[in-house]
């Protein structure tokens, strides 16, 4: 695994001293905006979910050329390293993220003041220092429970369909002609399976429900 995650008593200071040289690097490397959504994924019914951050900044310049992204938190000094980032461009603009930031034994990602920083291959660097605030009751719910609740928050419902080697056929609403094994079927003869997939509309709780098979039904 490319990410590894410590305590440091230490880790303001370790701030302090990497501002005095952020302003020096903000020509060649910048970060427009970050966003950080926490995923709880389940893997049945009956267990509590799995949870994992991700973290992406957006910046003008270059950023496929960057060589390390870290996370860190202010109050409980954890720290996380990507050594190998995903790096993409969208239009005129590129970003650079990590999707699977971990918490040891699943414990729950603090709310807390973050710091996301960003090194390109001339060790230029970059960061951002914000406050991120979710919802952490999704912890302790099952995946029955998640509808009733994102409903009452007003998320967003979207499925996620793919084929037999695990690639993505389809992500977006839940639409009708999408609202069965039967309906997907015949919209993707290629369908393997297909999650369900809650989104809340501030972005920063994601949850992705059992997988479901796609077995067309006859009488469907």
């Amino acid at each position: 695994m490319d990410y590894h995650i410590r305590r440091s008593s230490k880790l303001f200071s370790i701030f302090s001293a990497a501002l005095l040289f952020i302003s020096c690097a903000q020509n060649s490397l910048d970060i427009n905006q970050s966003e950080m959504t926490v995923v709880f994924e389940y893997s049945d019914e009956e267990n509590l979910p799995s949870a994992r951050l991700c973290a992406f900044v957006e910046s003008d310049s270059d950023s496929r050329r960057s060589g390390l992204l870290q996370l860190s938190t202010k109050k409980d000094g954890f720290i996380w390293n990507a050594q190998s980032p995903l790096r993409f461009k969208s239009g005129d603009k590129f970003w650079t993220g990590y999707t699977n930031f971990l918490m040891q034994k699943n414990e729950p990602f603090p709310l807390d003041s973050y710091r996301i920083l960003i090194q390109n291959a001339d060790e230029k660097e970059a960061e951002e220092v914000f406050d991120f605030n979710y919802d952490s009751s999704f912890y302790n719910l099952k995946a029955s429970e998640v509808e009733e609740k994102m409903k009452s928050l007003g998320a967003v419902k979207k499925i996620a369909i793919y084929d037999e080697s695990h690639s993505l056929l389809y992500y977006g609403d839940l639409k009708d002609n999408l609202s069965s094994s039967r309906k997907i079927w015949n919209v993707y003869s290629k369908a393997n399976y297909f999650n369900v997939i809650w989104q809340t509309k501030d972005n920063t709780v994601i949850c992705i429900l059992p997988k479901e098979l796609v077995v067309p039904d006859e009488n469907d």
